[in-house]
């Protein structure tokens, strides 16, 4: 692409949303546009424009001094090919200066993000569905769930800081203000925790933080037998061992991505992230 027949790129804004979410129902992600503010509102973004029609997008997110996740890279589907993406994408991770990165690739974008040192780490299963059944889920002997406050919000941080090694408290402030949650407590200690929000075409279940996969198994099955009927998303691990339980349970999987990181990512402590609370997210 010639320079002067380049889309020229700016940041983000509020004002760009609704186009930006057209962008994305153009290549079949099923955003809402209450998604992308809540998007905006954790990161920044940059826009590409032909014109004045908006045909690309890439967004970053600082977690704290030492992390950030790259997501929401969308070239409209006539742009496709031009090498926009990986003008987004360069842009994007540049404006996450000396941090160490982390992304969910598409089979498409894996070749791109290689060449920019980013290696793959894990399998990301997403599950979805609406006709899926939960019988009873009892929690263990010392072990109950309860109903997560906003006076949880800094046990909540401190368990996803702990299961994912970014600070990501005023992320899990955000979503804790529009979502359920609840709280797992092992002899009397907040262990784990689940949120349940609106996003896409139905709801997420994630993060999901816990010490085990049976407490993850616990944390999620509550949300599977309080919503029977409803469409849900959650997005796990293939490491989790949750994936067979979940298809079981007739929530299918329907897609899977690659996780990238450009850096270490540290050993999780005394509990560990099963569910993601979104793909862009981590």
């Amino acid at each position: 692409m010639d320079v002067e027949t380049q889309p020229r790129m700016r940041s983000l804004t509020q004002k760009d949303l609704p186009a930006a979410h057209e962008l994305s129902l153009s290549v079949a992600w099923p955003y809402r546009r209450e998604d992308w503010q809540v998007a905006l509102s954790l990161g920044e973004g940059i826009a590409a424009f032909d014109g004045g029609r908006l045909v690309g997008t890439a967004m970053r997110w600082a977690f704290g001094a030492r992390w950030g996740t790259l997501g929401m890279i969308i070239v409209a589907p006539a742009m496709q090919g031009r090498g926009l993406g990986r003008r987004l994408f360069g842009a994007a991770l540049e404006a996450l200066g000396p941090r160490n990165a982390m992304l969910h690739a598409t089979p498409a974008g894996e070749s791109l993000y290689r060449s920019a040192g980013f290696t793959p780490v894990a399998t990301i299963r997403q599950h979805q569905g609406a006709a899926f059944s939960m019988g009873f889920h009892p929690p263990g002997a010392g072990e109950r769930l309860r109903p997560a406050g906003r006076a949880d919000l800094a046990v909540l941080a401190t368990l996803d800081a702990a299961a994912t090694g970014m600070d990501r408290a005023a992320m899990i402030a955000t979503l804790m203000a529009e979502s359920e949650g609840i709280v797992l407590d092992r002899g009397g200690v907040a262990s784990g925790f689940a949120l349940l929000r609106r996003f896409g075409r139905g709801k997420v279940i994630g993060p999901v933080v816990a010490p085990d996969a049976e407490a993850a198994r616990l944390l999620v099955a509550h949300w599977l037998g309080q919503r029977q009927g409803e469409f849900l998303r959650i997005d796990v691990t293939e490491d989790s061992g949750l994936s067979p339980w979940l298809e079981a349970a007739g929530l299918p999987q329907v897609d899977s991505v690659t996780r990238m990181v450009r850096g270490q990512l540290a050993a999780p402590a005394a509990v560990r992230a099963f569910g993601l609370a979104s793909q862009s997210f981590g």
